[in-house]
Protein backbone atom coordinates (compact mmCIF):
# COMPACT_ATOMS: atom_id res chain seq x y z
CA UNK A 1 0.00 0.00 0.00
CA UNK A 2 1.06 3.34 -0.95
CA UNK A 3 -0.31 6.77 0.65
CA UNK A 4 0.71 10.31 -0.67
CA UNK A 5 -0.26 13.14 1.12
CA UNK A 6 0.92 16.36 -0.32
CA UNK A 7 0.22 20.05 1.12
CA UNK A 8 1.76 23.51 1.63
CA UNK A 9 1.07 23.34 5.26
CA UNK A 10 3.76 21.97 7.21
CA UNK A 11 1.76 21.13 10.29
CA UNK A 12 -1.29 19.42 8.86
CA UNK A 13 1.80 16.88 7.30
CA UNK A 14 2.78 16.34 11.00
CA UNK A 15 -0.35 16.34 12.47
CA UNK A 16 -1.47 13.35 10.03
CA UNK A 17 2.13 11.22 9.93
CA UNK A 18 1.80 11.61 14.03
CA UNK A 19 -1.67 10.55 13.88
CA UNK A 20 -1.18 7.35 11.80
CA UNK A 21 2.12 6.61 14.35
CA UNK A 22 -0.16 6.61 17.48
CA UNK A 23 -2.60 4.50 15.85
CA UNK A 24 0.47 1.78 15.63
CA UNK A 25 -1.00 -0.21 19.80
CA UNK A 26 2.56 -1.89 19.49
CA UNK A 27 4.73 1.27 21.22
CA UNK A 28 7.78 -1.38 20.95
CA UNK A 29 7.57 -1.48 17.50
CA UNK A 30 10.39 0.57 15.88
CA UNK A 31 8.57 3.53 13.76
CA UNK A 32 11.26 3.86 10.28
CA UNK A 33 11.37 7.58 9.03
CA UNK A 34 12.63 8.53 5.53
CA UNK A 35 13.99 11.84 5.52
CA UNK A 36 15.61 14.64 2.48
CA UNK A 37 18.28 15.10 4.59
CA UNK A 38 20.03 15.45 8.39
CA UNK A 39 18.49 18.66 9.31
CA UNK A 40 15.05 17.93 9.23
CA UNK A 41 15.17 15.12 12.04
CA UNK A 42 15.97 17.54 14.91
CA UNK A 43 13.13 19.43 13.69
CA UNK A 44 10.91 16.48 13.72
CA UNK A 45 12.10 15.00 16.80
CA UNK A 46 11.39 18.44 18.58
CA UNK A 47 7.91 18.21 17.03
CA UNK A 48 6.90 14.93 17.25
CA UNK A 49 7.40 15.15 20.86
CA UNK A 50 5.26 18.72 21.14
CA UNK A 51 2.34 16.10 19.55
CA UNK A 52 2.96 13.10 20.69
CA UNK A 53 3.85 13.99 24.39
CA UNK A 54 7.29 11.97 23.81
CA UNK A 55 9.81 11.09 20.74
CA UNK A 56 10.70 7.47 21.44
CA UNK A 57 11.22 4.50 18.84
CA UNK A 58 12.11 6.17 15.82
CA UNK A 59 14.28 5.64 13.60
CA UNK A 60 15.67 8.36 10.60
CA UNK A 61 17.28 7.42 7.94
CA UNK A 62 17.97 9.46 4.74
CA UNK A 63 15.59 8.18 1.57
CA UNK A 64 18.27 7.18 -1.24
CA UNK A 65 20.78 6.06 2.27
CA UNK A 66 17.99 3.14 2.99
CA UNK A 67 16.99 2.44 -0.48
CA UNK A 68 20.30 1.63 -1.97
CA UNK A 69 21.26 -0.27 1.23
CA UNK A 70 18.01 -2.42 1.06
CA UNK A 71 18.92 -2.93 -2.90
CA UNK A 72 22.30 -4.25 -2.22
CA UNK A 73 20.92 -6.13 0.69
CA UNK A 74 18.48 -8.02 -1.83
CA UNK A 75 20.56 -8.43 -4.60
CA UNK A 76 23.74 -9.72 -3.07
CA UNK A 77 24.60 -11.97 -0.52
CA UNK A 78 28.10 -10.60 0.61
CA UNK A 79 28.03 -8.50 3.62
CA UNK A 80 30.24 -5.68 1.66
CA UNK A 81 29.82 -4.45 -1.89
CA UNK A 82 33.37 -4.01 -3.57
CA UNK A 83 32.06 -2.33 -6.65
CA UNK A 84 28.50 -0.89 -6.83
CA UNK A 85 27.04 1.79 -9.37
CA UNK A 86 25.60 3.49 -7.23
CA UNK A 87 28.75 4.66 -5.40
CA UNK A 88 31.02 7.56 -7.30
CA UNK A 89 34.09 6.36 -5.90
CA UNK A 90 33.54 2.80 -7.80
CA UNK A 91 32.09 3.86 -10.92
CA UNK A 92 35.25 6.46 -11.18
CA UNK A 93 38.09 3.24 -10.38
CA UNK A 94 36.31 1.70 -12.92
CA UNK A 95 36.34 4.67 -15.57
CA UNK A 96 40.10 4.86 -14.56
CA UNK A 97 40.41 1.66 -15.41
CA UNK A 98 38.49 1.89 -18.85
CA UNK A 99 40.48 5.02 -20.13
CA UNK A 100 43.88 3.30 -19.09
CA UNK A 101 43.09 0.33 -21.40
CA UNK A 102 43.47 1.85 -25.42
CA UNK A 103 41.26 -0.47 -27.17
CA UNK A 104 38.60 0.28 -24.82
CA UNK A 105 39.01 3.95 -25.37
CA UNK A 106 39.43 4.20 -28.90
CA UNK A 107 36.15 5.25 -29.78
CA UNK A 108 36.40 8.46 -26.76
CA UNK A 109 39.39 9.60 -28.77
CA UNK A 110 37.17 9.08 -32.06
CA UNK A 111 34.60 11.57 -30.35
CA UNK A 112 37.04 13.83 -29.44
CA UNK A 113 36.31 13.31 -26.34
CA UNK A 114 39.53 14.56 -23.79
CA UNK A 115 39.47 11.64 -21.70
CA UNK A 116 42.92 11.30 -20.52
CA UNK A 117 42.42 12.48 -16.77
CA UNK A 118 41.34 11.60 -13.39
CA UNK A 119 38.81 14.82 -13.82
CA UNK A 120 37.03 13.10 -17.01
CA UNK A 121 36.58 9.76 -15.07
CA UNK A 122 35.28 11.76 -11.64
CA UNK A 123 32.98 14.20 -13.87
CA UNK A 124 31.54 10.87 -15.93
CA UNK A 125 30.75 9.16 -12.53
CA UNK A 126 29.06 12.16 -11.30
CA UNK A 127 27.06 12.22 -14.47
CA UNK A 128 26.44 8.62 -14.38
CA UNK A 129 24.56 8.82 -10.73
CA UNK A 130 22.45 11.24 -11.60
CA UNK A 131 21.35 9.42 -14.48
CA UNK A 132 20.85 6.31 -11.99
CA UNK A 133 18.79 8.28 -9.67
CA UNK A 134 16.95 10.92 -12.05
CA UNK A 135 16.85 9.14 -15.38
CA UNK A 136 16.47 5.56 -14.73
CA UNK A 137 14.61 4.98 -17.74
CA UNK A 138 17.32 5.93 -19.49
CA UNK A 139 20.11 3.61 -18.20
CA UNK A 140 17.75 0.65 -18.42
CA UNK A 141 17.36 1.63 -22.31
CA UNK A 142 21.30 1.95 -22.93
CA UNK A 143 21.51 -1.61 -21.30
CA UNK A 144 18.62 -3.21 -23.88
CA UNK A 145 21.63 -2.53 -25.98
CA UNK A 146 19.18 -1.85 -28.71
CA UNK A 147 20.17 0.49 -31.60
CA UNK A 148 18.00 4.04 -30.95
CA UNK A 149 18.29 6.72 -33.75
CA UNK A 150 16.88 9.25 -31.09
CA UNK A 151 20.05 9.28 -29.10
CA UNK A 152 22.29 12.55 -29.68
CA UNK A 153 25.80 12.54 -30.27
CA UNK A 154 26.63 12.95 -26.51
CA UNK A 155 24.75 9.63 -25.77
CA UNK A 156 26.24 7.74 -28.04
CA UNK A 157 29.43 8.20 -26.62
CA UNK A 158 28.17 7.78 -23.30
CA UNK A 159 25.83 4.78 -23.86
CA UNK A 160 28.94 3.23 -25.47
CA UNK A 161 30.79 3.84 -21.91
CA UNK A 162 28.44 2.84 -19.97
CA UNK A 163 28.60 -0.70 -21.39
CA UNK A 164 31.73 -0.81 -20.97
CA UNK A 165 31.04 0.19 -16.89
CA UNK A 166 28.44 -2.75 -16.99
CA UNK A 167 30.94 -5.17 -18.35
CA UNK A 168 33.74 -4.31 -16.08
CA UNK A 169 30.54 -5.30 -13.28
CA UNK A 170 29.97 -8.41 -14.85
CA UNK A 171 33.20 -9.51 -14.91
CA UNK A 172 33.46 -8.52 -10.59
CA UNK A 173 30.18 -10.68 -10.24
CA UNK A 174 27.90 -7.46 -9.79
CA UNK A 175 24.51 -6.57 -11.54
CA UNK A 176 23.43 -3.99 -13.96
CA UNK A 177 20.42 -1.80 -13.07
CA UNK A 178 18.05 -3.42 -14.96
CA UNK A 179 18.68 -6.86 -13.38
CA UNK A 180 18.80 -5.08 -10.12
CA UNK A 181 15.56 -3.71 -10.20
CA UNK A 182 14.17 -6.70 -12.08
CA UNK A 183 15.26 -8.72 -9.26
CA UNK A 184 13.03 -6.74 -6.74
CA UNK A 185 9.84 -7.25 -8.95
CA UNK A 186 10.84 -10.79 -9.13
CA UNK A 187 11.96 -11.88 -5.65
CA UNK A 188 9.56 -9.19 -3.49
CA UNK A 189 7.41 -11.83 -2.09
CA UNK A 190 9.81 -14.28 -1.08
CA UNK A 191 10.67 -14.84 2.49
CA UNK A 192 14.22 -13.75 2.09
CA UNK A 193 13.12 -10.46 0.57
CA UNK A 194 10.06 -10.04 3.16
CA UNK A 195 12.45 -10.18 6.42
CA UNK A 196 13.88 -7.35 4.90
CA UNK A 197 11.21 -4.88 4.41
CA UNK A 198 9.54 -3.47 7.76
CA UNK A 199 5.84 -3.24 8.15
CA UNK A 200 5.32 -0.14 7.33
CA UNK A 201 7.89 3.29 6.25
CA UNK A 202 7.12 6.47 6.94
CA UNK A 203 8.76 9.18 4.29
CA UNK A 204 8.62 12.90 5.01
CA UNK A 205 10.32 15.10 2.19
CA UNK A 206 10.57 19.00 1.63
CA UNK A 207 11.74 17.35 -2.25
CA UNK A 208 9.98 15.37 -5.44
CA UNK A 209 10.59 11.54 -4.66
CA UNK A 210 13.43 10.86 -7.68
CA UNK A 211 12.72 8.66 -10.08
CA UNK A 212 14.56 5.36 -8.83
CA UNK A 213 13.35 5.86 -5.75
CA UNK A 214 9.69 6.04 -7.41
CA UNK A 215 9.94 3.08 -9.11
CA UNK A 216 11.48 0.74 -5.71
CA UNK A 217 8.53 2.30 -3.87
CA UNK A 218 5.79 0.83 -6.19
CA UNK A 219 7.72 -2.41 -6.36
CA UNK A 220 7.44 -2.92 -2.96
CA UNK A 221 4.23 -1.15 -2.08
CA UNK A 222 1.97 -4.32 -2.41
CA UNK A 223 4.07 -5.99 0.62
CA UNK A 224 4.40 -3.00 3.08
CA UNK A 225 2.72 -0.02 4.01
CA UNK A 226 4.47 3.31 3.17
CA UNK A 227 3.30 6.68 4.09
CA UNK A 228 4.61 9.62 2.13
CA UNK A 229 3.50 12.94 3.66
CA UNK A 230 4.85 15.22 0.59
CA UNK A 231 5.84 18.85 1.60
CA UNK A 232 4.82 22.14 -0.92
CA UNK A 233 6.62 24.93 -0.33
CA UNK A 234 4.56 27.92 -0.83
CA UNK A 235 6.62 30.29 -2.62
CA UNK A 236 3.92 33.00 -2.34
CA UNK A 237 4.34 33.21 1.03
CA UNK A 238 8.23 33.07 1.09
CA UNK A 239 9.05 31.56 4.30
CA UNK A 240 9.98 27.97 4.89
CA UNK A 241 9.23 26.70 8.06
CA UNK A 242 11.88 24.22 8.12
CA UNK A 243 14.69 26.74 6.55
CA UNK A 244 13.84 28.91 9.34
CA UNK A 245 14.40 26.65 12.05
CA UNK A 246 17.67 25.11 10.94
CA UNK A 247 18.47 29.04 10.39
CA UNK A 248 17.89 29.93 13.88
CA UNK A 249 19.67 26.74 15.60
CA UNK A 250 22.08 27.67 13.74
CA UNK A 251 22.18 31.14 15.55
CA UNK A 252 21.72 30.09 18.21
CA UNK A 253 24.86 27.58 18.12
CA UNK A 254 27.15 30.59 17.51
CA UNK A 255 25.77 33.10 19.79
Amino acid sequence: MLKIYKSNQINFLLKKMCKKMISNKNILTNEIILINDIHIKNWLEINISKIEGICINKKYFLISTFFIHLIEKINYKQKEIFYSIFKKEHLKWILMSIINNNHDSLFLKKSGILYKNEEFCSQMATIFIKYIFFQPNLILQWEKKENNNCLSTTQIWQKKLWNLIIKKIKILKQKNLTEIINNIYQNKKKSYFLKLIPTRIFIYSQNPINPLIQIILYAVKNITSIYLYQYQFNKQTNIDPILSFNKKKKFLLNN
